[in-house]
């Protein structure tokens, strides 16, 4: 008891003597600021910045005339009566209304840009898609409305569309060089978040090239997005992403959010791609593109896991590839111009009508850009080395149904080598069946015909012991070690049980 009265004591006497001092704390904290000089400092400073903050009034007063807010609304049908077809996914009920009762509005909200001053306007797919001509109303810069619009064309694949309203003397945006855009560059978003029409928020490239964003089932989707951190929020779909030259350079697009707002991550699909469909779908109502039909994947780690090894460093070795640059082909659709062309999986594609490939992208852009019905070549790297293939792109089909398709498996199946051996790894039940239980080594499972191995003498079940003086355990390091023999010398020598060692080069 003694020691909580003193306690209560002690906090009094503390409290009394701070008290004086804390009834003066916002004066005496202040003494020590010259409100004035820090004025005068930041109005200099604002000189600097000036023109930064002109050119982002300017883009905005620039391109918000070309920038439209798009409204959807369709009506419920009477309980019992049909539905005239499924609702657009992005399109939601609050959880007290009933999606079934009669007559309640299902409304979207998106954006648009005008392309061509008679009324053409691109927007995403995704924001009209579901809707009649008679359900989508326009309104313009000036808070016009139109609902007399049409429907040019759609495309999917790229989740873009064009429609159109009677207006004339639209003012079209400019689109930029999309290849150009670096990561870091400032960039404005313009468009109708939640139903405020013309908002504008500013931001950087956050990356590029970003793939996998658009959540649809498709074989022929296109990505090709820039990353940003401007605020994009459902109602911006469709809107403008704008460098600082008052130039669009994406379509805005998708957004990753837990939230269903803006957290910070924004997907627009690059101008290239945006001006490109909507050029085909103004001039043939339509977009008619080539196809390969092969399924392509970026050589890294998330391929390493398709294939069932470690990384990507593993799949170079493995695969004896030159590079980790390239197409690697996943699968195949059979009767496609890739099955006519004998592209198989497995194959990593370097070059396509004479452009060096990189990545998925650059293919995507290649065929693209291709011309249908004419034969050009494609350079593919297959067991060791490159093969130029010819190939006819024909028109893209709507869909492969009814097309049946090859894809590569893990990597545990045998590998075929340049010497010609298809080999695999020696299993407890292959050992124990072929006489070769408690051996390590990898078995030959194959051998073409007029290569090395054949010419050798190397026949099927053989059993690789060594690699010069090296013992092997596993295809991997059997392939590390041949890869290294032939890079120094040309030649490499195998010690086979039962026959010794073989030369082969």
């Amino acid at each position: 008891m003694k020691c909580k009265y003193t306690t209560k004591i002690m906090f009094s006497f503390v409290l009394y003597i701070l008290l004086p001092f804390l009834g003066n704390w916002p004066i005496l904290a202040n003494q020590d600021i010259d409100v004035e000089k820090l004025r005068q400092e930041l109005l200099q400073l604002e000189e600097t910045t000036k023109p930064l903050i002109q050119a982002f009034r300017k883009v905005s007063q620039l391109v918000s005339p070309s920038v439209v807010s798009i409204s959807t609304e369709r009506k419920v049908p009477p309980k019992g009566a049909p539905e005239s077809g499924p609702l657009p996914p992005h399109q939601q009920f609050s959880p007290k209304q009933d999606p079934h009762a009669e007559d309640i509005p299902k409304k979207g909200l998106g954006s648009g840009i005008v392309v061509g001053e008679h009324g053409y306007i691109l927007t995403n797919n995704h924001v009209i898609d579901g809707f009649s001509e008679n359900e989508i109303t326009v309104i313009t810069y000036n808070h016009e409305q139109y609902r007399n619009v049409k429907i040019v064309g759609i495309d999917p694949n790229t989740d873009l569309a064009v429609i159109k309203i009677n207006a004339e003397n639209l003012l079209p945006v400019r689109f930029g060089n999309s290849d150009t855009v670096q990561v870091g560059d400032w960039v404005i978003a313009i468009g109708n978040p939640f139903g405020y029409q013309q908002t504008v928020s500013m931001g950087i490239i956050s990356a590029r090239g970003r793939t996998h964003v658009i959540p649809l089932v498709l074989p022929f989707v296109y990505e090709d997005f820039f990353q940003t951190d401007a605020a994009i929020n459902p109602g911006n779909s469709g809107g403008p992403l704008v460098n600082l030259r008052g130039e669009v350079i994406g379509i805005n697009t998708a957004i990753a959010t837990r939230s269903g707002g803006f957290q910070g991550i924004g997907f627009a699909i690059s101008a290239g791609i945006a001006k490109e469909t909507a050029e085909d779908i103004i001039a043939n109502g339509t977009v008619i593109r080539g196809y390969l039909g092969v399924g392509t994947h970026d050589v890294n780690d998330e391929l390493a896991e398709v294939l069932g090894l470690k990384n990507r460093e593993e799949i170079v070795h493995r695969l004896r590839l030159p590079t980790e640059k390239g197409a690697f082909v996943v699968e195949v659709w059979i009767d496609t111009p890739a099955s006519k062309a004998d592209i198989r999986p497995g194959d990593i594609i370097l070059e396509f009508g004479g452009k060096k490939i990189e990545n998925t992208i650059d293919l995507q852009h290649a065929i693209r850009r291709a011309k249908i019905d004419v034969m050009t070549t494609a350079k593919v790297f297959r067991n060791g080395r490159e093969n130029t293939l010819e190939i006819i792109v024909e028109q893209q089909p709507k869909d492969l149904s009814g097309k049946s398709y090859i894809s590569i498996k893990k990597l545990d199946e045998p590998v075929i080598l340049s010497l010609g051996l298809i080999v695999n790894d020696l299993n407890p039940e292959i050992a124990k069946s072929l006489g070769f239980e408690g051996e390590k080594g990898v078995l030959v499972v194959d051998v073409e015909a007029n290569s090395p191995a054949e010419h050798a003498g190397i026949k099927s079940g053989d059993l690789i012991l060594k690699v010069g003086a090296n013992d092997v355990s596993s295809v991997f390091e059997f392939l590390e070690l041949v890869d290294d023999f032939l890079k120094r010398t040309g030649t490499v020598s195998l010690f086979i049980k039962n026959k010794g060692f073989i030369t082969l080069k």
